[in-house]
């Protein structure tokens, strides 16, 4: 799959506010010099009947559409259009439906809404490339004297990084008060946040590793999602 854009491509907006799909439109433009084409539908179950006759490699889907909403909705997306690029966003400061939706499998989140044309192009991209490198890594699963020997560090390791993750989250709360809310570094600092949300999931299935069965298993492709 391609990590960008082609000047043929059309990419698929679930949004039933007009005024909102309008300004994708036009960020799209923008963003794109009127090269991608947006398809704009008003809510999920319109969306799912599009992706069933199309192919689209890049959805944004509204996380408070009113049939279904944030993290079952992004599931309902990714079943139906599994090698498209996801990209999720909410209108509000709340940033839980934006890491439900990271851990349903979105590819990106936009924090800030409407975005700048630069800041959706970029996350267009990282979307694009997430989707088209999934890390599936086949690896031998430790056995039980492994097990015994790895335990304890795993714990320790998981505890470690728990605390440092918790000092990341409180600088990038520091800098989320003294920033603006019309400044583009205010993304930067939700994303670092996004990226700790991921990276808690992740050492939550460490002290799995060592209570695995004892076969090589080949894992699943995790994308971006942290709950995979």
């Amino acid at each position: 799959m391609s990590t960008a854009l082609s000047s043929s491509s059309a990419a698929l907006l679930i949004e039933p506010d007009p005024d909102l799909a309008q300004a994708f439109r036009e960020l799209i433009v923008l963003a794109y010099h009127s090269s991608v084409t947006l398809d704009v539908v008003l809510s999920l179950k319109e969306g799912l009947t599009y992706l069933q006759a199309h192919h689209v490699p890049v959805i944004l889907i509204d996380l408070s559409l009113s049939d279904d909403a944030g993290r079952d909705a992004v599931e309902c997306v990714r079943e139906t259009a599994a090698s498209s690029a996801i990209i999720g966003f909410h209108r509000t400061t709340d940033t839980t439906k934006l890491s439900d939706a990271i851990r349903a499998g979105a590819h990106e989140v936009l924090p800030v809404i409407p975005p700048s044309a630069e800041t959706l192009r970029l996350s267009i991209t990282s979307a694009l490339i997430r989707v088209a490198c999934p890390r599936t890594v086949t690896k031998p699963v430790p056995s039980a004297d492994a097990h015994r020997t790895l335990s304890l560090p795993l714990m320790k390791v998981a505890h470690d990084l728990n605390n440092c993750l918790t000092s990341i989250n409180g600088f990038a709360d520091i800098l989320l008060a003294r920033l603006s809310a019309e400044d583009p570094s205010q993304y930067c600092a939700e994303q670092i946040k996004l990226a700790c949300t991921r990276a808690e999931s992740l050492i939550k299935q460490l002290p799995q590793i060592t209570c695995t069965p004892h076969t090589p298993q080949l894992s699943t492709p995790t994308n971006n999602a942290p709950g995979t």
